[in-house]
């Protein structure tokens, strides 16, 4: 009997080849191709005239995302999901086994959005909370915001997502990009980074394809404005260096829970070496 076509659309993000990845049955993709080479029956972010691989030091995984949206979408029906995960964090069954290994992954990571949640338009994992903070990293790293309001010492409502980027990335850097976004999307990202004490991390998500479409097209065009105002050359460390990706992460996190229905989904962070 011949097996339904999926409705999920699953690409694997790896930055390196990882032999264990290919016996997954995954698609996956190689990022930042434009200088590492990867085998000939993985895909990778070079492929066709449309890709940005050369930003991949900037840009992450954001390369490979932006290259399923220029080249793959048209295999897809409407009603489909994309979902995107990476080399060692993977989108698992609903029920699934409680202790995953290397040994028993294939068997447990999602292969279809189930029928009875094809209602819900996008998937996350479960987000991160930013409050607590200790004491000697918020004046350890974060100097400049401890100066401009000494309350974030023991006020955990003021540990948003803009206070985080202050700490890890870039000082003022998340509100400076956020500046360069339409005006209606630019009055509630400021407000949800502001005020939101969690996001969803990782970059990771599962996304019906109209939802997928309309992300991408928003954020890489909000992108390319910020690389007028983070000159590349002069970023330093890992925070700044991959600073796009940072930003997007957060976009993503605000686009998603705002534009969707949502709901989360379980997923293992695994080193599959």
């Amino acid at each position: 009997m011949k097996k339904n076509k999926s409705n999920l659309h699953a690409y694997c993000i790896s930055h390196k080849f990882y032999k264990n990845l290919d016996n997954m049955g995954f698609n996956i993709i190689g990022s930042g191709a434009y200088n590492k080479k990867f085998p000939s029956h993985w895909l990778n972010d070079t492929m066709g005239k449309k890709n940005i691989s050369k930003k991949n030091p900037n840009y992450g995984s954001l390369t490979s995302i932006y290259w399923i949206w220029k080249n793959k979408m048209s295999s897809m029906n409407n009603n489909d999901y994309v979902s995107f995960f990476h080399y060692r964090r993977f989108w698992l069954k609903e029920k699934h086994d409680k202790n995953i290994t290397s040994n028993n992954l294939k068997k447990n990571v999602l292969r279809f959005v189930p029928k009875q949640y094809t209602k819900y338009d996008a998937f996350m994992c479960s987000p991160i909370d930013l409050r607590g903070y200790k004491f000697s990293k918020l004046i350890k790293k974060g100097k400049k915001s401890f100066f401009k309001d000494p309350s974030i010492l023991f006020n955990k409502k003021k540990h948003t997502i803009n206070l985080h980027f202050d700490i890890f990335h870039m000082h003022n850097g998340l509100v400076k990009a956020a500046n360069l976004l339409e005006k209606g999307d630019k009055k509630d990202f400021l407000f949800y980074i502001n005020n939101q004490t969690s996001f969803y991390p990782l970059s990771i998500f599962i996304l019906k394809k109209k939802y997928f479409l309309k992300l991408c097209k928003n954020t890489f065009k909000w992108l390319k404005k910020c690389e007028k105002i983070f000159n590349s050359k002069k970023l330093k460390g890992y925070g700044e260096i991959r600073i796009f990706d940072f930003l997007a992460e957060r976009y993503f996190s605000y686009w998603i829970s705002k534009n969707c229905k949502l709901k989360i989904w379980p997923h293992k962070q695994l080193n599959i070496d």
